[in-house]
């Protein structure tokens, strides 16, 4: 591709990441297309993360603006970064992916070739060869490769994304006020509603790494769910997956009771095929997951895929309540904003 040089600003934040760092660091220095600067703002890191950022120098590429706020959450290092920048095009990613050397290029292009066109959506997936244990192999085969293709219509996360300075002053930035995670959803959301000058960047060139145990699948799935439940979106998923979580809990429960302490036994017997009903249809959604399994040569027990059903989807409802209770008190901000653009919220 061709090499016009384009001033740009790459972002992103960090908090106990220093092999991440240094990842990403290498990663950018391979990109076809480099950046001007990089702004990385540093939550408070205890691990020599921040030490290794301010000495960094290593046949240093570009200018590297490195900020520490102890305790701030992703939005706060994201506008922090985005406000410190000195280019009014800004590209956004997370450290903890990898990246192809096209990726940085290929999602600039767009903005260079036209000056009327504000952000670029970019697309990202999840590589098989890139999982390291049976759980994320299990997450990928029940969500079918974990990917994004972008267009220019969709809600891309802050881990691939471009768009002009002045566009992210025009939104408001991010919402500050969620606690950790969903701030980048909200973003797209409110971005989507400002501006129609948007196109994309259709070849996952950004992959995003996953969690290695069931619980930091679990500690994942509460996070970014209790940020939707803070910033008051994703309700139908809040109300009708923790609804058939709980129809089944208590058709279970009660079918043990009427079986084996209670009467009429044969109510004991409704319950539990209510409830073999619900889970049989689960057990059936699994199927297509074994086949991508076995596609990839991995044979393993079936079962695996069913407690990650399961678990993932339980701790998502626990954190989506929590987030959406929290939210009425701690997120108004962030909720009337997207009330504002007419989004469907509380």
């Amino acid at each position: 591709m061709s090499q016009v040089k384009l001033n740009i600003s790459l972002v992103t934040t960090v908090l106990n990441d220093q092999s991440g760092c240094a990842d990403f660091l290498k990663s950018m220095a391979a990109q076809t297309y480099l950046p001007d600067e990089i702004v990385i703002v540093d939550g408070g890191s205890t691990d020599g993360t921040w030490q290794f950022l301010q000495n960094y120098s290593h046949n240093q590429f570009c200018s590297l603006q490195v900020i520490q706020e102890i305790g701030c959450n992703i939005a706060r290092g994201r506008n922090l970064a985005i406000a410190q920048a000195q280019h009014d095009i800004i590209v956004s990613t997370d450290i903890g992916c990898t990246w192809d050397s096209l990726w940085l290029e290929e999602l600039v292009q767009p903005l260079l070739k036209d000056n009327q066109l504000e952000a670029v959506m970019g697309s990202w997936q999840v590589r098989w060869q890139d999982l390291k244990t049976d759980w994320a192999k299990v997450e990928y085969a029940l969500h079918d490769g974990l990917k994004l293709i972008a267009t220019p219509k969709s809600h891309a996360s802050s881990r691939s994304i471009a768009y002009r300075k002045s566009l992210w002053e025009k939104i408001g930035g991010y919402p500050e006020d969620l606690t950790l995670a969903g701030d980048d959803m909200v973003f797209a959301l409110l971005l989507q509603q400002t501006t129609t000058q948007v196109t994309c960047a259709p070849i996952p060139r950004c992959y995003w790494q996953r969690p290695v145990t069931l619980t930091s699948f679990c500690q994942e799935a509460f996070r970014n769910f209790r940020g939707g439940g803070e910033a008051g979106i994703w309700l139908d998923y809040g109300v009708l997956v923790s609804g058939r979580l709980c129809f089944e809990a208590f058709c279970l429960m009660f079918s043990l009771v009427f079986l084996f302490w209670a009467s009429p036994t044969w109510l004991g017997i409704v319950f539990l095929s209510s409830f073999l009903i619900s889970a049989g249809a689960r057990v059936r959604r699994l199927v297509p997951a074994i086949q991508r399994l076995n596609s990839c040569s991995y044979i393993k027990n079936w079962y695996q895929l069913l407690v990650f059903e399961y678990i993932i989807r339980v701790w998502g409802v626990i954190g989506y309540w929590q987030g959406f209770v929290w939210g009425f008190k701690r997120c108004k901000q962030c909720r009337e904003r997207l009330r504002n653009l007419k989004l469907r919220t509380v």
